[in-house]
């Protein structure tokens, strides 16, 4: 492990001695997909806790580890997450991108936002609630368009979906190289160039070996072109090549 995969199994090790020593629920900071498979991999949680994940909604990526009591049901209510509404871009429409640009200008630790879901003319914007009134009181524009920022209480009440844009391909087998160029819309010997030059992620990590077999659920991130979900593989074309249907996060 790296310096950096000790100090974060380490923090997830002291959630359960805090539980244990102040006898409440503890938690642990927005981790994303990487850090959580870090854990995971790493962290043996001990018996005698009751211990869930949450990001704020239900297909959330960035979670929190909440470790509590054997004696106290575990629930999401409890956890320090703040739903903010921004609305605004009516003139522009506004990207992900804008919106977390003009957070993270704040000076705010990533481990403190969590997922940033895009709607029509507005975002659902996770924080820790350590930081959700230095957020609003300090965004009234992003970019040059005004924007207002109210709080959601109950994000029950409030349909938070992804938005991904289908893509349906075929590629000459379920290799890396070959759905990556899929994807992408770039050829077989492009994609085995940006695999080698490190600007492929598969399941949040650094892939290198072109000939990986990718698998239905798969998460790709292919540096410059953004991410996809791997949602099927169909069945074979007359040639011997196979139909894809990619999810790509917008």
């Amino acid at each position: 492990m790296t310096a950096d995969d000790k100090l974060l199994t380490a923090k997830t090790e002291d959630l359960f001695k805090l539980c244990d020593k102040y006898c409440e629920p503890r938690f642990s900071d927005f981790l994303d997909g990487a850090e959580q498979r870090i854990i995971k991999e790493n962290v043996v949680f001990p018996f005698g806790y009751n211990v869930i994940t949450y990001g704020g909604f239900d297909e959330s990526e960035k979670k929190m580890i909440g470790v509590f009591p054997e004696w106290q049901e575990p629930d999401t209510e409890s956890f320090p997450i703040v739903c903010l509404k921004i609305e605004g871009g009516f003139s522009k429409k506004l990207t992900h991108r804008d919106y977390l640009g003009t957070i993270m200008s704040l000076g705010i630790s990533s481990s403190k936002l969590g997922d940033i879901v895009v709607d029509d003319g507005c975002a659902y914007v996770f924080v820790h609630s350590d930081i959700s009134g230095y957020v609003s009181d300090n965004i009234s524009k992003i970019g040059n368009q005004g924007v207002k920022i109210s709080v959601i209480d109950d994000t029950g009440n409030v349909e938070i979906k992804r938005n991904y844009k289908t893509i349906e391909a075929v590629c000459a087998s379920g290799r890396l190289d070959a759905v990556v160029g899929a994807a992408a819309n770039m050829s077989r010997s492009e994609s085995a160039r940006m695999i080698a030059a490190g600007k492929i992620k598969l399941n949040h990590r650094e892939c290198l070996k072109p000939s990986e077999e990718i698998r239905t659920g798969d998460l790709l991130s292919i540096r410059g072109y953004g991410r996809y979900i791997v949602s099927d593989f169909g069945n074979e074309t007359r040639k011997g090549r196979i139909h894809i249907t990619l999810k790509k996060y917008i």
